[in-house]
């Protein structure tokens, strides 16, 4: 009998490159993986400097409640906000906190041959708290 092979969980690396991809086809040209924002890094800061808006995104292989603590300090630095998680079929209290908090919510998916695709669910509320000191801080 042939056992069918086990897929482990992917790596943070492997979700924020599929993120990438999604942004840089958006406009984000310009994006910086682990930017450094007080005692955090934020997983990727992307930046569409036509439109000149940021977006931040944190990146979770589990714990999507941590994941949205993180993310809501990201207000402070950039426009749009957003969690990105697998997506699997238990996504239903990250789904309840992106409608609670208004910040974005993206799946990113593994297709059979482990390729990962990154697809906005929830677009994010625009952040009304964005500090323009803290923004020349981050891309310092």
């Amino acid at each position: 009998m042939m056992k069918m092979k086990e897929r482990k969980r992917p790596s943070e690396l492997k979700l924020v490159k599929a993120i990438s991809s999604l942004f840089r086809d958006r406009g984000y040209k310009e994006q910086i993986t682990e930017a450094q924002f007080c005692e955090r890094f934020i997983d990727i800061l992307c930046i569409n400097k036509k439109t000149k808006k940021l977006a931040a995104i944190e990146a979770k292989v589990n714990a999507p409640s941590k994941a949205f603590e993180q993310a809501s300090r990201y207000r402070y630095i950039a426009d749009y906000v957003y969690v990105a998680i697998l997506k699997n079929g238990c996504n239903k209290k990250a789904i309840e906190l992106s409608h609670k908090t208004g910040i974005g919510l993206i799946f990113v998916r593994r297709d059979a041959w482990d390729r990962y695709y990154a697809e906005v669910k929830i677009k994010p509320k625009k952040s009304e708290h964005k500090d323009n000191n803290l923004i020349k801080y981050v891309l310092e």
